[in-house]
């Protein structure tokens, strides 16, 4: 076997997730149940109850390589990239 069982708190940081990714969810965070279950983050993001985390981040034109569906934000503007490499954004305003 080539890979050896990590420990959640052994892991990577993930700061540039794709949509293949893995998550690993463990049923019970006490520790009691072994139970776990594993979700792509492109099956993630597309179940509306999920709560999604967007980072802060403000890209240098607006065809920069990005994969279609990613958000982002920065103090003026909320940017989508509708396709690959396409990216929108909306200004924010006070209200």
């Amino acid at each position: 076997m080539a890979d050896k069982a990590k420990k959640i708190t052994e892991l990577p940081a993930l700061t540039d997730p794709s949509g293949e990714d893995l998550l690993v969810i463990v049923d019970n965070p006490n520790g009691s149940s072994n139970a776990t279950k594993k979700v792509t983050l492109t099956t993630l993001f597309s179940n509306t109850s999920a709560n999604v985390s967007i980072r802060k981040f403000t890209p240098a034109n607006s065809s920069i390589v990005v994969k279609g569906g990613t958000i982002f934000f920065d103090d003026n503007f909320l940017y989508v990239a509708t396709s690959n490499n396409i990216i929108k954004r909306i200004s924010f305003s006070s209200f």
